[in-house]
């Protein structure tokens, strides 16, 4: 995978002045009626639909007030790169959902004229029905979740320090190591358990320096709010419902975790908009994001002390020079 600065990126800029796109109906992917309509079939009826306001303007219109298109089988074969077999299937597959009705037309003076195409409506948007359908696949996702957890090897790295729950772990801090004995246990966490994740740092002695590195600063007051932005921004990107598969993640932050990020911007080497910058940038598919999060945020505060040091080293000489002349 090449580098970031050679990859054509889309600006903020270029988001406004893009090329041209159509719209597509999210029922077609939502909704049980067309859940067996191949995904071409979809992206065909979209771009059909787009055409009717062209159509529009051109006076393409019955004199029942149906507006029509002309979408030849040589286009579908460019735009989908297919045989004309395919482009007819194609076609039909629409058709025989009630998405398009094809008229041929013939002329006396012309011949055979390119087919007429109606566009029929989808079906209703019901927002309460797809709500409760994505409330089933996350019940689905959770009890799989469980299932799974269940399953699982059970391995104890420390005696009632470390466990692994079933279901959703709750009174349990990842990041410390004897939740029982902290201010902060009534969070609730349903991260992930991973033997050797880099998340779940587990001290085998109390003075070892993987304890001291856990060690939370005492953070001001001036900077929960900024946290909790920071926490809603995170939460919001990892605890999901994929709507297309039903798998479900939770990675919600605790108190102890939001401490440890707020560090960063204590000492101001980080601002808050760069840390929400960093958990944008992080994969959705990422196993374990706040270690991450934690690594990207690590490296900046290197690059920013290390800056902080060159530029301390050149106005030192500078100072140096002007006191030798």
């Amino acid at each position: 995978m090449g580098d970031l600065e050679q990859f054509s990126a889309i600006t903020l800029e270029q988001m406004q002045t893009s090329e041209r796109y159509f719209p597509m109906a999210w029922v077609l992917w939502e909704d049980e009626h067309y859940r067996e309509l191949r995904t071409d079939c979809k992206v065909l009826y979209s771009m059909m639909k787009n055409r009717l306001e062209l159509s529009a303007k051109n006076g393409w219109v019955d004199e029942l007030g149906r507006v029509y298109i002309e979408f030849s089988n040589a286009e579908i074969q460019r735009y989908f790169n297919c045989s004309k077999p395919t482009a007819i299937k194609i076609k039909k597959d629409l058709s025989d959902y009630g998405l398009i009705y094809e008229l041929s037309q013939f002329s006396n003076a012309d011949g055979q004229l390119a087919n007429r195409i109606y566009i029929g409506n989808v079906m209703t948007y019901d927002a309460e029905k797809y709500k409760q359908e994505r409330i089933e696949r996350q019940e689905r996702a959770f009890q799989k979740r469980v299932e799974k957890r269940q399953n699982r090897p059970r391995k104890n790295n420390l005696p009632d320090a470390s466990k692994i729950y079933n279901g959703l772990v709750n009174n349990v801090d990842p990041n410390y190591k004897d939740s029982s004995k902290t201010e902060y246990s009534k969070n609730n966490s349903s991260r992930k358990v991973a033997t050797n994740s880099e998340e779940l740092a587990q001290p085998t002695e109390p003075n070892s320096q993987s304890f001291k590195e856990n060690f939370v600063n005492y953070i001001p007051p001036k900077y929960y709010s900024l946290l909790q932005v920071i926490a809603d921004r995170y939460n919001g990107k990892f605890c999901q419902i994929d709507i297309f598969t039903g798998d479900s993640q939770n990675y919600s932050l605790t108190h102890r975790q939001k401490m440890k990020i707020g560090q960063y911007l204590a000492e101001e080497y980080i601002t808050s908009h760069e840390v929400i910058d960093m958990i944008e940038r992080i994969p959705y598919d990422c196993e374990h994001p706040l270690a991450y999060l934690m690594r990207m945020l690590e490296n900046l505060k290197e690059e920013r002390r290390l800056e902080a040091k060159i530029i301390a080293h050149r106005q030192a000489e500078l100072k140096y020079i002007k006191n030798k002349r």
